[in-house]
């Protein structure tokens, strides 16, 4: 399950022909957004919340801080909590990029007009995302599926806050 997790959170935030940073710079520090991810293995079901926190912002890089909670099958884990780094030109895992759109989605109760992006990542891990400017980091909704991911990985945006 940690292994799921962990390719979880490093398919977010992971899009376009920009990268993650370009995602965080449209927004000032202390911007935050809680994630939601819900998917089903073997039988148990597994919810990830995720906030993620811009704690710095510079011309190079963004610092942000990410405090994740899993529960499988009703028993909660420990909080994890992170920081990352994330340098202007450097993606960690670029998406392949096999279909593109827009389209105005409804995501927390607000309606979004996003950018989607649906490819491979990882050697044969899908990936869909909608990608809204308005939220912090980017992800709005995304679908993830095949790779070491069991089912399909559902995430949504289910709070931000905009400094």
């Amino acid at each position: 399950m940690t292994t799921m997790i962990a390719l979880a959170l490093s398919f977010l935030l992971q899009a376009k022909e920009t990268n993650e940073f370009d995602w965080w710079a449209n927004h000032k520090v202390g911007s935050t957004v809680k994630l939601k991810m819900e998917a089903e293995a073997q039988g148990v079901k597994i919810l990830i919340e995720s906030t993620h926190t811009l704690l710095e912002l510079s011309a190079e890089k963004a610092v942000v801080e990410q405090k994740t909670t899993v529960s499988a099958a009703g028993q909660a884990q420990p909080e994890e909590v992170k920081k990352e780094e994330i340098v202007k030109g450097k993606d960690k895992n670029p998406v392949k990029i096999e279909k593109e759109g827009d389209e105005e989605i409804e995501v927390a109760g607000k309606k979004l007009k996003c950018h989607w992006i649906q490819g491979t990542q990882n050697e044969g891990t899908k990936v869909k995302f909608w990608l809204s400017k308005d939220v912090p980091g980017g992800v709005a909704k995304g679908e993830v599926s095949g790779g070491e991911i069991p089912g399909v990985l559902k995430i949504a945006a289910v709070s931000w806050e905009k400094k």
